[in-house]
């Protein structure tokens, strides 16, 4: 019986770990915030990922959260008259996140995100940082939270992360 080795993971999925998918995030009562502070289990899954767009930034920056806005995207099926049928269907969110750095400064950094077949750019993932869009900062699927925090922590230092990213067991 031969045992395979497990492959590494490449590094184009833009994540530290596995587990940067399964984490769960409570907003601090003093941060602004148009959504639930907490998770629960009926929870809407964007949400959770908008408060970790808000704590992980933080973390990154070694900074303190102020507030955070989620903004559903709507639109509507092609047939449909805008004139006489609102925007009804979710096909995407905005989030708005506003930090504190090390240093004292304000940081905005905004994740749009929209998908096919009725958001306007199709599977679409857009991140700025003060209104400036990030080297990495377009792609069709969002990579994790703390990849995206950290492009962010990349991109206000001007100092890219050394490819590949790998982790290494101490033996």
């Amino acid at each position: 019986m031969s045992i395979t080795p497990p492959r590494p993971l490449p590094v184009s999925l833009r994540m530290f770990s596995t587990a940067d998918f399964s984490r769960n995030y409570v907003l601090h009562p003093g941060v602004e915030c148009n959504i639930p502070r907490w998770g629960s289990e009926d929870e809407y899954g964007a949400w959770s990922y908008a408060r970790g767009v808000l704590v992980e930034t933080s973390r990154a920056l070694y900074g303190t959260p102020v507030s955070l806005r989620y903004r559903e995207l709507l639109s509507r099926q092609p047939h449909e008259d805008p004139s006489t049928v609102p925007a009804h269907l979710p096909v995407g969110y905005e989030i708005t996140a506003v930090v504190h750095d090390c240093t004292g400064k304000l940081v905005t950094v905004v994740h749009h995100r929209e998908t096919a077949p009725h958001g306007a750019h199709g599977d679409f993932w857009r991140l700025t940082v003060n209104g400036i869009e990030p080297e990495d900062g377009l792609a069709t699927h969002p990579p994790s939270l703390p990849w995206a925090a950290n492009q962010v922590r990349w991109h206000l230092r001007e100092r890219p992360p050394l490819i590949p990213i790998t982790r290494v067991k101490l033996a």
